[in-house]
């Protein structure tokens, strides 16, 4: 997995991706721009390796925000360590020791959106009942390990989509896969238990990208 290659997956699914939302990729292996002070305090203490993914991501999140025409800023973090996006704009970030990737989109358009990348790789045998049951696995076409690695990624977007709206957090048994999406088990306010959260998801080049985004109705 590097960044050329999550820049494919990427580019191959131009047709599905979401014309609102921006992105861009950043490598944590590579030096990026330097932090703000008020970043630098959010990771005192942290090892090299986070030190580096904290930095892509907030160097990927500067460019999607420049994408929209803000101009570059600090984004710090909150009590729960996720980005706080400019007013006006919504934007999640999701990184693996060799990609970070962010997503944005103006508010006007976007009410939530989340993203995650993974290895595509089969996870231990031990996981898969954490996260997810056989009736979800049987509506991904993938042998058992990689539909339980599918899930979890699908289920980290919706995740990181539906918090800053419901400001709370979930367990995997919250949301179901079933034939007809991602879904809620039960009610968690403002969504109703049968909620479909509309999830898009992408697979190559040795990666899973799952992207949740939530759509303004039009008034």
């Amino acid at each position: 997995m590097d960044v050329a290659s999550l820049d494919r997956l990427i580019a191959g699914s131009r047709g599905d991706w979401p014309e609102d939302v921006v992105h861009a990729t950043r490598d944590p292996k590579e030096k990026h721009l330097s932090l703000y002070p008020t970043e630098e305090a959010a990771i005192v203490g942290a090892n090299t390796r986070r030190r580096l993914e904290f930095a892509a991501g907030r160097s990927a999140a500067r460019a999607v925000l420049k994408k929209l025409g803000f101009p570059h800023g600090v984004i710090p973090m909150d009590q729960n360590r996720a980005p706080i996006w400019p007013a006006g704009t919504i934007g999640s970030l999701s990184h693996t020791a060799d990609v970070c990737i962010g997503v944005a989109a103006l508010s006007q358009h976007v009410q939530a959106i989340g993203i995650d990348v993974e290895n595509l790789a089969p996870l231990e045998s031990k996981l898969p009942p954490y996260i997810t049951d056989p009736e979800e696995l049987a509506c991904i076409d993938s042998p058992p390990g990689l539909a339980a690695l599918q899930i979890f990624s699908m289920k980290e977007a919706a995740y990181k989509a539906q918090y800053p709206l419901s400001q709370t957090f979930i367990d995997f048994d919250t949301l179901k896969v079933t034939p007809d999406g991602l879904c809620f088990n039960h009610t968690v306010p403002p969504f109703a238990k049968g909620t479909i959260l509309p999830v898009q998801q992408w697979t190559g080049s040795s990666m899973c990208l799952s992207l949740c985004v939530l759509k303004r109705r039009p008034t």
